[in-house]
């Protein structure tokens, strides 16, 4: 037979391939994740693929075995970002049925599926969900038993009710076989392209890559970008390779953290809930990126760990989508959404990537700390997360900095990266990343652990400040304030909030309140000066008011500067309040702070102090005056 009627065979049999089994695992794929956009793409895309591979894949007894992983697995990924969306005009019971769907487990959905849908043997379907013959065998009997429950109906109605669900797939339009076809060759040519570029590498002694047997290692899913449910043509880009060897070791690990490391596993984060680090919020940062690897370590025997350290790694389309990638995870952490999380400093680490972040965070129950470092070099994204039980001033953040540094230089080498990473890196401390709603007010992430720690602390919505604020003064003390104008000049983004603990028994009195305000420079320093000079003579003036004032701590530094006192007034019936007080300016931003305590909860001296620091270091954010 000739080479061309070779390739014609091929062409007829992929075509055949195609049309033949292409709603069938659509419907599978849209059972799997109820997103019918996301599954529709990752199956096209699968077929991509499996026209690159198809010398390969079509001497398979089974070639669906090999092309259904690739499309369910984009297809988690994509879902993610909108997991079992509920569409408009979707049959009610088909919505039952996705629901009862998406209560199961990602392995037991998988074999659920795979039993009812793909009818694979029993060896093909514990192969496929990656589990022993034995344990899949059982999680298969746990999801037939909870999706008859939720459905309320007998095991021998499944079938029926998962085959019901093509009809939603059935007005679903698909690119020509010609199409999947140019977008195969075109991944081919990509591959090879890459393939002859790592061999050149490796024949210059780089020694820095592993690939397999094409040149360059498949990326986890998303090989192409997802595209609408439009029957448009379909576009291949470059393959970007982020093999799984470009993951820390664990010797590394053993040599950079005090302990006995073991690792504790590797994957792409595509089972679970996905929420690998501290603060994470979605499963992927870049929820459009090529590939993900999670590796985790554990100090000590499996039960006995009391430190934890994961490794996150993304690899991006292009460099402004790794950039977000970088961004998105470092504002995940920056402004912990996390109950209870206290950011305790914020660091660069020099000369690490092409950007970086070293962040330091505790809760206070249970008394935890994190160190979540974040790099991005090229197009690859990643960060490392240790969780410790030692308090924050012993966690050992250089050490964590070596490990970023470490993991940069094995991501640099890739084809698709960029800056590389010096060890050991020097750590810059710096301006905590901008977080909550007003990057220049504080957040709840800013605030110490305060009475219970089981009472988390909320913040009000930012407002326009309004006349007549008592919470913004000094008790028993004819103060300026922020609610008024000063020297006939109205305040610019002048804002307040307040800071809480609802559903604790403290007294309504207890809470923060942060007031910030703009002024020409001047201004600002003569408003600072006079609330000094105000609350300095308050016992004098005030006597009878029985106000104690001491101050705390003073700082002026060219055009930054505040004061931090702690007060204490006697009121009628022989009660006494506590309160922090607090005015801090930069440049022409100004901010006043109130905390009034309790006597269940107190903040100490050298804690609300640096809460002013940080107040300080957040004020630069504040929009300066405009005359």
């Amino acid at each position: 037979m000739s080479a061309t009627h070779s390739r014609v065979d091929l062409e007829a049999g992929f075509d055949a391939f195609y049309k033949d089994s292409r709603d069938r695992l659509l419907l599978q794929t849209y059972a799997l994740t109820g997103d019918l956009g996301a599954a529709r793409s990752a199956v096209r895309d699968a077929y991509v693929v499996g026209w690159h591979h198809w010398r390969k894949v079509h001497r398979l007894d089974d070639p669906e075995s090999s092309v259904r992983p690739i499309a369910w697995r984009n297809a988690i990924r994509r879902a993610t970002a909108r997991p079992w969306r509920r569409e408009k005009g979707r049959d009610p019971e088909h919505e039952k049925t996705l629901e009862a769907l998406s209560g199961l487990p990602v392995t037991q959905r998988k074999a659920l599926l795979l039993s009812q849908l793909a009818t694979v043997p029993m060896v093909e379907l514990a192969r496929e969900v990656g589990l022993p013959a034995d344990s899949v065998q059982r999680e298969l009997q746990t999801a037939t038993a909870q999706f008859a429950i939720a459905r309320s109906v007998p095991s021998s109605s499944i079938p029926l009710l998962l085959s019901n669900l093509g009809d939603a797939v059935r007005g679903v339009t698909w690119p020509r076989a010609t199409i999947i076809r140019r977008a195969g060759a075109a991944r081919r040519r990509a591959h090879t392209l890459v393939g002859a570029v790592v061999v050149v590498l490796a024949m210059l002694g780089s020694g820095a890559l592993v690939t397999d047997a094409t040149g360059v290692r498949a990326s986890l899913d998303r090989e192409l970008p997802a595209s609408p449910t439009s029957g448009g043509p379909v576009t291949a880009g470059p393959e970007i390779s982020l093999p799984d060897t470009s993951l820390l070791p664990v010797e590394d690990v053993r040599q950079g953290l005090v302990g006995s490391w073991f690792e504790g596993g590797t994957s792409d984060n595509s089972t679970g809930n996905g929420l690998v680090l501290p603060c994470q919020r979605e499963r992927y940062a870049d929820p459009e990126g090529h590939a993900t690897w999670v590796r985790k370590f554990r100090n000590g025997q499996r039960g006995e760990a009391t430190r934890f350290v994961t490794q996150v790694a993304e690899a991006s389309a292009d460099e402004r989508s790794a950039g977000r990638t970088f961004n998105r995870l470092r504002r995940w952490v920056a402004g912990c959404s996390t109950p209870g999380m206290h950011l305790v400093s914020t660091a660069v680490a020099d000369e690490v990537g092409d950007e970086s972040a070293v962040l330091l965070l505790s809760t206070a129950e249970p008394a935890e700390t994190f160190v979540v470092a974040i790099a991005r070099s090229g197009l690859f994204t990643t960060a490392l997360g240790l969780e410790t039980d030692v308090p924050p001033a012993r966690a050992d953040r250089q050490a964590v900095a070596n490990l970023l540094s470490q993991s940069v230089n094995r991501l640099c080498r890739l084809p698709d990266g960029g800056a590389c990473g010096q060890t050991p890196p020097a750590l810059e401390d710096v301006p905590p990343f901008p977080a909550g709603p007003v990057p220049a007010m504080l957040s709840p992430i800013d605030l110490p652990p305060v009475g219970d720690p089981g009472s988390e602390w909320v913040g009000t919505r930012p407002q326009q400040i309004t006349g007549g604020r008592t919470d913004l003064g000094v008790l028993g003390c004819d103060t300026v304030d922020l609610g008024e104008e000063f020297e006939g000049r109205a305040l610019r983004a002048d804002l307040v909030r307040t800071f809480v603990k609802p559903g604790s028994e403290l007294p309504p009195e207890f809470g923060l309140t942060q007031a910030v305000g703009s002024l020409p420079a001047d201004e600002a320093g003569a408003f600072l000066a006079r609330f000094r000079d105000e609350v300095s003579r308050c016992p004098d003036e005030e006597a009878g008011a029985g106000t104690d004032v001491r101050l705390l701590q003073r700082l002026d530094d060219e055009d930054r500067s505040f004061s931090a006192w702690h007060l204490t007034t006697e009121l009628p019936r022989e009660q006494t309040v506590e309160y922090g007080v607090a005015v801090v300016r930069s440049g022409g931003a100004l901010s006043q702070l109130v905390f009034i305590s309790a006597a269940d909860a107190r903040m100490s001296d050298a804690d609300f102090v640096a809460l002013v620091e940080r107040s300080l270091t957040r004020l630069g954010e504040l929009p300066k005056y405009r005359r």
